[in-house]
């Protein structure tokens, strides 16, 4: 593979389903000049990489790829060279913008392509342009509550789809929810919804205790079958999943028993935790296929580690949304399970080596890729891994959730 570095930053609509997927760029060396994200725009050739080197349906899957285009990549028509069914085209405020490129974007939509503004400020010369858009992108870190809520009004007349990017907490996305904003971006869901308290509800408690059981690596064979057991939604959805094709097992799991004799107890485990996760359905599949991608990420940068095994790896990443899934801050969930000291500090400060995983994975889901290399070298080929992987684990599991 190139040095071609691409990351993925997942678009929510209201239902907290995946529309598409914002995809960071960087080509070359690392280095500043060579950094591409999402401010900035992407070049023709990181773009067309993306295709012929890497393959977008490693990145994306079945869903619509955003990129940022510039307007000499429009110009030049190499906008037309990318498939209209499967991207969305940004266009950067700050593109110039003159009646050769308002009429570049109108024959790009006469042959199926959709096109987003981003970084938008209203002005009364956006006319053209707004006559034309799909999709506005309002930054909410840059325009402020207030400010924002002055855009969607603005817009209304247009009848263009208004997303709400750079949303860090639950009540970003609350707030942008209620002024009007059709879809969504940045790692809010990934952050807990504190309400009330701070205690752990009751679901959430029984789940917890599961998971804990789950985790004790003291428990017994025969009391882990009877946890799972116990909870017949969870029998019943990961007995599902193990029978799909996913495992490709090559025989019928009829029973808790079984699949731990053919998965072994570290296995069981690890897809019995995640099935609980799956299974707590007023959060966003996404969320845990978030977990899925930092899960195996983990487990792939830190195969190299002494004394960490692959199923710790696993759940360094798993449980690195665990506040999330749980409304609850991370330090009180942790009270709960029966983990290692290490593995706690990773999860809750980063630290350690462990945690330095988590600061490499999180730095690549926000762009940060020079950081991330520094991190770990080979980052960039093992987050595509990672992203592949983790979409084809998910798709079974979330069949009739996520949406395409």
């Amino acid at each position: 593979m190139s040095d071609v570095f691409v990351a993925r930053q997942p678009i929510l609509d209201r239902r907290l389903a995946v529309v598409g997927y914002e995809l960071l760029f960087r080509d070359g060396p690392v280095t500043d000049e060579a950094l591409i994200t999402s401010p900035e725009g992407a070049t023709a050739t990181v773009v067309l990489n993306s295709f012929t080197e890497i393959g977008l349906e490693r990145i994306v899957g079945s869903h619509t790829a955003w990129f940022n285009v510039s307007r000499e990549f429009v110009l030049q028509g190499l906008a037309r060279t990318l498939p209209p069914g499967l991207v969305l085209l940004e266009i950067l405020e700050d593109e110039l913008v003159d009646d050769r490129f308002i009429a570049a974007i109108a024959d790009l939509k006469q042959h199926g392509y959709r096109v987003a503004l981003d970084d938008f400020h209203y002005s009364p010369d956006a006319g053209p342009l707004l006559e034309l858009a799909d999709v506005v992108k309002l930054d909410l870190l840059a325009l402020g509550r207030d400010g924002l809520s002055r855009e969607v009004a603005r817009l209304r007349p247009y009848g263009v789809m208004v997303l709400a990017e750079k949303l860090e907490s639950q009540e970003d996305y609350a707030y942008c929810y209620g002024a009007g904003c059709a879809l969504f971006q940045g790692y809010f869901f990934c952050r807990p919804e504190l309400v009330h308290d701070t205690r752990v509800d009751a679901t959430r408690l029984s789940l917890l205790e599961v998971l804990a059981t789950l985790q004790d690596p003291a428990v017994e064979l025969a009391a882990l079958e009877r946890a799972i057991a116990r909870d017949v939604g969870l029998s019943y959805r990961l007995l599902r999943y193990i029978n799909s094709a996913f495992f490709g097992l090559g025989q019928e799991v009829r029973s808790i028993g079984q699949a731990l004799a053919l998965l072994g107890l570290a296995n069981l485990r690890k897809w019995a935790a995640l099935t609980v996760f799956a299974g707590i359905d007023d959060k966003p599949a996404e969320l845990t296929v978030t977990a899925l991608v930092r899960a195996r990420f983990c487990e792939l940068a830190g195969e190299h580690l002494r004394d960490t095994s692959r199923g710790e790896l696993f759940t360094l990443g798993l449980f690195s949304v665990i506040d999330a899934l749980m409304n609850t801050p991370i330090e009180q969930v942790l009270e709960r399970l029966p983990f290692p000291q290490d593995l706690r500090d990773a999860l809750t400060t980063h630290r350690g080596t462990m945690g330095q995983l988590l600061e490499c994975i999180t730095a690549v889901e926000a762009g940060g890729f020079d950081r991330a290399e520094a991190i770990v070298p080979r980052a960039g080929e093992l987050y595509r891994e990672s992203v592949a992987w983790a979409d084809e684990a998910a798709a079974p599991m979330f069949a009739d959730r996520i949406a395409g």
